[in-house]
C-alpha cells in the first residue's frame, strides 16, 4: 500500500477532524503507475460526541449526584454513518497480469466486508489508473467514472476509445487530489431535468505514408457509405465524417472537394494553384499548427486594402521589414542549409507567429541564422565525453573553438580509478588502459584534454611503481600506452599543450617514463613496440660497450666507466611529436624556435654513476645543419622543462651522423636548424614570390595575345595544334603558380592546415606535370609532321590524343602518388612545413622528378631527329608557308624551353639533395621565376605570324608579285636555323583578270 487518503464530511466536532487528519496523507507521485480505488464504509457513532461506542446498554450516574440503582439501565441509540475513502496503490513493479487479477478480485468480492465490530466496507470500485511512458504522463478513468470539466480544461484531455466506450484521460497528475468521479450521481430529487446535446467538430490527422492508394480509396468509400449518426456510447455519437485535406511528401497540401484554404493561408504559405474567390485549393507547406482546409461556405473574403495616394518616386518606400530575433539554442552553421530540418521549422514557425500577431502581414522568409560576432558560447561535449568547450562566433557565421576541455568518459573513469590504485591492481589496470588507448587512439590523439588526462593517469601509475617492482608485462603495457601519445597524429594536440607556458604536460610525460625505468625488476629483457624500444642488459667491465639501437643511435661506454652491472636504454622513435624544441637560448621560452629535434630521443639509466658516454645519432632531416648536443632538463624555465647542452659537446658531424660526448645520463637528442640564415631565407622567399608574380603576369599576357589572334593564326592543322599546345602549357603553368602561392600561404600559417596543404600539393604536382606533358605533346607533334610526311591525321583525333596525354597522364600519376603515400601520412614534406611532395620518408618527389626529366630527355632526342630530317630533306619541300612557320616555332620552343625547364627542375632536385648549398637555392629561385617569361617570348612574341595578325597586315603582298628564295626569306625558310638550299622557290603573284595565275 503506497498511501491512504480518506475523504470525510466536514463536521465541527474536533475529534472527527483529528481522526480524518490522521488517515489523510499526500499521495502525489507523478512517475509511478498507480491504481486509485474508492470504497464505502459504515461506522456506528453516537450523535453527540461521535465516540466510537458500540450500540449497547450502559450504566450511568445521575447528574444530580445521586446513586442509580444497580438494576436500572438506560439504552443509548447509535447512528450509522457512511464514509467514502480513497486508496492509492503503487503498482510500478507489479506484473500486468497481477493487476488484472486485482481488478477482477475486487469486483467479485461479496459485500459488506466486516472490518471490526463497528466498521465494515460496503463497496469497492477502482476509479483511476495513472501511468507514465517515455512521451507523457497520463491518468485514465475506469468504466463509469470520468474527470470533471474543470480538470479536463486545466490538465488537458487525452481521451481514447476502449471497447466502444470513451475512457476519460488527463495529460497530468491532478495536484488537487481529486480523481475520477462517478458519471451518474443519484439526485436527491425525483424531478428529471431535460438533457442538452452538444455538437463538437474534431480534426483527426492520419499518417498514410506507407498505405497504398487503393486502401485510401477504400477508406474514403467506407466513410462515405456509413449511416449516420454512429453511436459511440450512450452519451456520444458521430453525426458526420468528412475528408478535408491531403498532404504529400513534397510539402504540398490539397483540399478535398467543397473545401478550400483561407486567403491568409494561401498568401502565407504560397499557393500551388490559382487564387480565386479569395481562396486556393493547394498550398506549398504543411501548416504545423492548423487549421486545415475549411468548408468553402465558411471562408471570408480577403481584406481589401484602402487606396492610398501614390508617392513621388523619391518618397516611395517598400513595406518590407528586416527583423532579427534571438533564440535560446546552440548555433550550428548547418542550420543555414535550407534543407535542414531546423531551418525549415524556424522558417515555418516565423510565418505562423507573424501571421497571427502582425496586422497586415502577407509573407515572411527566413534569410539565415547567425551567432553574434565575438559572442563566446559554452557547448556541451559529445555523449561519451565529459567537460565542455567554449567557442567564439566569427564574422563568417561559424564558431571557432577557443578551448576544448572534453575528455572521453572511458579515460576519465580510468583516471578516477588510478587515484585509488595500489600495486596489486596494477596488472589489470595497465591492461585495461592499454586496450582503451588502442581502441580510442584516433580520438585520444585529437584531443589535448584527453591526452592531458592520460598523462595524469601515467603519473599516478608512476607513483604506484615506487612501491611495486615493474616486470616485463607491466612495462610493455605501459610503453604501448605511452606510444599512442607519441604518434604523429598527436603532434597538433601536443602543440596546443606546449603553447601553455604555465604547465608542461610533455615534460611530465617524459618524467613518468624515467620514473618507471628506475623501478624495473632485476631481469634482463627487451621490449619493442611500434614507437618505443626498451633494452635492459648487462655491462662488460673489461671492454668498451657498444649499444646499437635500431640502427639509429649508437651508445659507447668505455670500460673504465663501467662501474655498474646493468643498463636500461629506452629509444623513442617519435618523441619529437611530444617535446618542444625550446632550449636555453630560446627567446622568452618560445616554442616557435628555429631549432628542430633532428634525431631519436634516447633515455639511458644505470644502477650507478657515469661521467663518460658517447652518442652517435642518425640525422632525420639532412636539410638541417648547426647540430647541438642536448639533454632534457626538467628544471629549465622554472620547472617547465627544455633542452640544455650543459655537460654535452659536439664531437663530429659527417655522413648524416652527429656524434656527441656527455658526462652524465638522462634523455638525450640533437637539435638542428636550417643552414641558410634567416635573413637569406627571407631574401629567397622575396625573390621567389616576386619572380612567380612576374611569371604569372607574362602568362596572362600570353593568353590574351593568343585569344586576340586565334582566328588569324590557326588556319591549318599544324598551326592550330601548335597554338593549342602553347595555350595549355601557359594555362598549366599559370594554375600551378597560383597553387604555389596558395601553398606558400598555408605553409606560412602558424597552425598548418594539413588537408589544405595536401590539396595544394596535389594541384601543384598535377599542373606542373601537365606543363611537361604538353611539352611532350609539342615534341611528338613536331616529330609526326616531320617524319610522317604523307600521313594526315584528323584534327579531332589529334585533339583527343593531345588532351589525353597532356592531362590524363599527369592525373594518373598524381592520383597514384597521393593514394600510395597519404595513408601513411608521407605525402607532403613535414620537416620544414613546405606544401610540396615528401622526400625524406616516402620519396614522393620522384613522382614529379622522374616524369619531368624523362620528358626533357625525350624532347631532346626528338629535336635531334627533327634537325637531322630537316638537314637531309628540307621542310620547305613538302609544306606550305604557314605550316613551315608553325614547325619552326615549335622547334624553337622545344630547343629553348626544354633545356630551360630541365635545368630549372634539375636545380630543384639539387635543393633537395644538397639543401645547405645557398647558391643552388638562389639559382633555382631565379630560374623558377623566369618560366612564364620564356613561354611568352619564345612561344608567342617571336612568332612572325602573330605580329602580322596583331598589326593587321595581310599574309600576302598586294598589287605586286614577290618572289623570294626559301634560303633568304625569313618567312619561307627555317628562320631559327637559317638553312640555305638551292632550287627551292616560293612564287606568289598579284591577282589578275585571268582565271589562271602567273606561272
Amino acid at each position: 500500500m503506497h498511501s491512504t487518503e480518506m475523504s470525510l464530511p466536514q463536521k465541527p466536532n474536533p475529534s472527527e477532524s483529528e481522526y480524518s487528519g490522521k488517515l489523510a496523507r499526500d499521495t502525489q507521485k507523478p512517475f509511478c503507475p498507480s491504481l486509485r480505488s474508492q470504497f464505502r464504509e459504515s461506522e456506528s457513532l453516537e450523535k453527540q460526541d461521535c465516540l466510537e461506542t458500540p450500540n449497547v446498554t450502559s450504566e450511568e450516574s445521575p447528574t444530580d449526584g445521586s446513586q442509580v440503582p444497580s438494576g436500572e439501565k438506560r439504552e443509548v441509540t447509535a447512528t450509522l454513518i457512511e464514509k467514502v475513502g480513497e486508496v492509492e496503490l503503487d503498482v510500478y513493479n507489479i506484473p500486468l497480469e497481477d493487476i488484472h487479477y486485482l481488478k477482477f478480485h475486487v469486483k467479485s468480492v461479496t459485500y459488506p466486508i466486516l472490518i471490526s465490530s463497528v466498521l465494515n466496507v460496503t463497496d469497492i470500485n477502482i476509479t483511476t489508473e495513472c501511468s507514465s511512458d517515455p512521451s507523457a504522463f497520463r491518468c485514465k478513468c475506469e468504466d463509469q467514472y470520468s474527470w470533471s470539466c474543470d480538470q479536463c480544461s486545466s490538465y488537458g484531455s487525452c481521451d481514447e476509445i476502449v471497447d466502444g466506450k470513451i475512457r476519460g484521460c488527463l495529460n497530468n497528475y491532478p495536484s488537487d487530489g481529486k480523481f475520477c468521479q462517478p458519471i451518474t450521481n443519484p439526485s436527491p430529487t425525483t424531478t428529471a431535468e431535460p438533457s442538452t446535446t452538444y455538437g463538437e467538430i474534431i480534426e483527426i490527422e492520419l499518417d498514410m505514408t506507407d498505405i497504398s492508394a487503393t486502401l485510401i480509396d477504400v477508406l474514403r468509400a467506407s466513410v462515405s457509405g456509413l449511416t449516420y449518426p454512429v453511436l459511440i456510447s450512450n452519451v456520444l455519437s458521430v453525426t458526420e465524417v468528412n475528408f478535408t485535406t491531403a498532404c504529400y511528401p513534397n510539402n504540398t497540401c490539397r483540399c478535398e472537394d467543397q473545401y478550400s484554404w483561407s486567403c491568409d493561408q494561401c498568401l502565407s504559405y504560397g499557393s500551388c494553384d490559382n487564387i480565386t474567390d479569395d481562396s486556393c485549393g493547394c498550398i506549398k507547406a504543411i501548416p504545423p499548427y492548423g487549421p486545415f482546409c475549411q468548408p468553402i461556405t465558411n471562408l471570408t473574403a480577403c481584406p481589401t486594402p484602402s487606396p492610398t495616394p501614390a508617392l513621388p518616386a523619391e518618397e516611395e518606400t517598400k513595406n518590407t521589414l528586416n527583423l532579427q530575433f534571438t533564440m535560446a539554442i546552440t548555433f550550428d552553421s548547418n542550420f543555414n542549409d535550407e534543407n535542414n530540418a531546423m531551418f525549415k521549422d524556424i522558417d515555418q514557425t516565423i510565418k505562423v507567429i507573424y501571421k497571427r500577431n502582425m496586422r497586415g502581414f502577407i509573407s515572411a522568409k527566413l534569410n539565415r541564422l547567425n551567432g553574434q560576432v565575438n559572442e563566446i558560447v559554452v557547448a556541451d561535449c559529445k555523449l561519451d565525453e565529459v567537460g565542455q568547450k567554449t567557442a567564439i562566433c566569427q564574422e563568417n557565421g561559424h564558431f571557432s573553438v577557443r578551448e576544448n576541455n572534453c575528455v572521453l568518459k572511458e579515460i576519465e573513469n580510468l583516471f578516477f580509478l588510478s587515484q585509488a590504485l595500489v600495486g596489486t591492481g596494477l596488472p589489470v589496470f595497465l591492461e585495461r588502459l592499454r586496450n582503451s588507448t588502442f581502441n580510442l587512439l584516433d580520438r585520444i590523439v585529437a584531443s589535448p584534454a584527453t591526452i592531458s588526462t592520460v598523462v595524469n593517469i601515467l603519473k599516478n601509475v608512476a607513483n604506484v611503481s615506487r612501491s611495486t617492482p615493474i616486470n616485463k608485462p607491466l612495462m610493455k603495457n605501459f610503453l604501448e600506452t605511452a606510444g599512442v601519445l607519441t604518434s604523429k597524429g598527436a603532434k597538433a594536440s601536443w602543440d596546443v599543450l606546449n603553447s601553455n607556458l604555465t604547465k608542461s604536460e610533455s615534460s611530465a610525460f617524459l618524467g613518468t617514463v624515467e620514473t618507471l625505468s628506475n623501478f624495473l625488476t632485476d631481469d634482463f629483457f627487451d621490449i619493442e613496440t611500434s614507437r618505443i624500444i626498451l633494452n635492459k642488459t648487462t655491462v662488460n667491465n673489461s671492454i668498451n660497450n657498444l649499444f646499437n639501437l635500431n640502427s639509429s643511435v649508437l651508445i659507447e661506454i668505455p670500460a673504465s666507466e663501467a662501474s655498474f652491472n646493468s643498463i636500461t636504454i629506452i629509444t623513442f622513435d617519435s618523441l619529437d611529436n611530444v617535446l618542444p624544441a625550446r632550449n636555453s637560448s630560446s627567446l622568452n621560452n618560445s616554442v616557435n624556435s628555429v631549432n628542430t629535434i633532428n634525431g631519436k630521443v634516447v633515455l639511458v639509466k644505470v644502477n650507478g654513476t657515469i661521467k663518460n658516454v658517447t652518442f652517435s645519432f642518425d640525422v632525420l632531416n639532412k636539410a638541417l645543419a648547426n647540430p647541438q648536443c642536448v639533454f632534457w632538463n626538467f628544471n629549465l624555465f622554472d620547472g617547465l622543462g627544455g633542452w640544455d647542452d650543459k655537460g654535452c659537446e659536439l664531437q663530429s658531424e659527417k655522413n648524416g651522423t652527429v656524434t656527441c660526448h656527455c658526462n652524465h645520463l638522462t634523455s638525450f637528442s640533437i637539435l638542428m636548424s636550417p643552414s641558410i640564415p634567416a635573413v637569406l631565407r627571407v631574401a629567397l622567399e622575396f625573390i621567389t614570390h616576386i619572380g612567380v608574380g612576374i611569371s604569372m603576369g607574362c602568362l596572362v599576357v600570353c593568353l590574351i595575345i593568343e585569344m586576340l589572334v586565334w582566328n588569324a593564326v590557326t588556319g591549318n592543322n599544324t598551326s592550330y595544334m601548335r597554338h593549342v599546345s602553347i595555350v595549355n602549357i601557359a594555362v598549366s603553368l599559370l594554375i600551378a603558380d597560383i597553387w604555389f602561392i596558395i601553398g606558400a600561404a598555408i605553409s606560412d600559417n602558424e597552425k598548418k592546415d594539413l588537408p589544405a596543404c595536401s590539396t595544394a600539393t596535389f594541384f601543384i604536382h598535377f599542373f606542373y606535370l601537365a606543363l611537361f606533358f604538353w611539352m611532350l605533346v609539342s615534341g611528338l607533334l613536331l616529330l609526326y609532321w616531320t617524319v610522317m610526311v604523307f600521313s594526315h591525321m584528323s584534327k579531332p583525333a589529334m585533339l583527343a590524343i593531345s588532351f589525353s596525354l597532356g592531362y590524363g597522364a599527369p592525373l594518373i600519376i598524381a592520383v597514384i602518388t597521393i593514394a600510395v603515400t597519404a595513408p601513411g601520412k608521407q605525402y607532403i614534406r613535414d620537416n620544414d612545413g613546405v606544401c610540396w611532395l615528401n622526400w625524406t620518408e616516402s620519396k614522393a618527389l620522384l613522382a614529379f622528378v622522374i616524369p619531368a626529366l624523362t620528358i626533357v630527355v625525350i624532347n631532346l632526342l626528338i629535336l635531334i631527329v627533327v634537325l637531322f630530317k630537316m638537314l637531309r630533306r628540307g621542310v620547305g619541300d613538302v609544306t606550305q608557308s604557314d605550316e613551315r612557320n608553325a614547325l619552326v616555332v615549335i622547334a624553337r620552343c622545344l630547343a629553348i624551353l626544354t633545356p630551360f625547364f630541365g635545368t630549372t627542375w634539375g636545380l630543384g632536385v639539387g635543393t633537395m639533395t644538397t639543401p645547405n648549398n645557398l647558391g643552388i637555392h638562389i639559382v633555382f629561385a631565379i630560374f623558377n621565376s623566369l618560366q612564364g617569361l620564356f613561354i611568352l617570348v619564345f612561344g608567342t612574341l617571336l612568332d612572325k605570324k602573330i605580329w602580322e595578325a596583331l598589326t593587321g597586315r595581310s599574309q600576302v603582298s598586294s598589287n605586286r608579285t614577290k618572289t623570294t628564295s626559301a634560303a633568304t626569306s625569313s618567312s619561307g625558310g627555317l628562320g631559327f636555323f637559317r638553312l640555305r638550299r638551292r632550287n627551292v622557290f616560293n612564287v606568289s603573284a598579284a591577282p589578275t583578270s585571268s582565271p589562271t595565275g602567273a606561272s
